[in-house]
């Protein structure tokens, strides 16, 4: 039985489990997969033939009940957030796939997004997540669900959504839809290695308190100076939600 405490929603639509698979591209890859579950991704990717494929599996249950099947030699017993994706594939490129654990999924992306930063080793990602969260990676400027993880991520990737899955298509059933969005790496990285902590702290303090105005934010943050030379003044008047994920990229290199 899946267990709430792992966040686990087993998907349980055949055709779209293929559909997910064929999205990624995994022949001859190094393959990640996080939460195999009941192996509705996993039996798929097996068939795809990469060249190394892992997956992660926190519940000792499920790595008990295929301890005796050919699946077995894929399992790892381990929390995904302590995994380390860069010893396991010798520092060569990977590829990620999961119905990602509801309660994980935010962190593991960030984490992700740190290991693309510092080693642009994911060849891409193909990851469902619950449709709300989606919508927030892939929002635009101007709107109420643009903010810190759409500017993260975009830093990095090209992110396309490709398609909805209704929420009667997984045991138990979650609450809301999920989206499944694709991951394709940039040809160069929107920011410098050192500056994703700068990145990271400027758009907590800015989408911390989303609704209020630019101007004591960037007045705390930037000198008179650096105000002026860049023009920030322009943008006292708006909120987060209307400054460009470019703009935050440039910031990113001020401090």
């Amino acid at each position: 039985m899946p267990k709430k405490k792992f966040g686990q929603n087993f998907l349980i639509n055949e055709s779209i489990s293929k559909i997910i698979v064929n999205l990624s591209n995994l022949k001859q890859k190094n393959v990640l997969e996080i939460g195999p579950g009941n192996l509705a991704l996993t039996k798929n990717i097996i068939k795809e033939n990469p060249k190394k494929f892992i997956a992660l599996e926190i519940d000792k249950d499920l790595i008990k009940k295929y301890k005796n099947t050919p699946f077995s030699k894929h399992l790892i017993d381990v929390d995904a957030l302590t995994f380390n994706e860069l010893e396991i594939f010798k520092k060569k490129s990977f590829y990620i796939i999961s119905n990602l654990p509801f309660n994980l999924s935010s962190k593991l992306l960030i984490k992700w997004l740190k290991i693309q930063n510092y080693f642009n080793c994911i060849d891409g990602m193909t990851l469902m997540f619950q449709k709300e969260l989606a919508e927030r990676i892939i929002a635009k400027e101007n709107s109420k669900k643009y903010g810190r993880l759409t500017i993260l991520s975009n830093a990095f990737f090209s992110i396309e959504k490709k398609l909805d899955v209704k929420k009667d298509n997984f045991f138990p059933s979650p609450k809301i839809d999920t989206s499944v969005l694709k991951f394709t790496p940039l040809l160069k990285n929107k920011i410098k290695k050192q500056n994703l902590k700068n990145l990271e702290y400027i758009t907590s303090f800015f989408f911390n308190e989303r609704r209020k105005k630019n101007k004591k934010k960037i007045k705390k943050i930037f000198n008179s100076d650096k105000i002026k030379n860049y023009n920030l003044d322009i943008y006292y008047s708006l909120r987060p939600e209307n400054i460009t994920k470019e703009i935050f990229y440039k910031m990113s290199e001020m401090l």
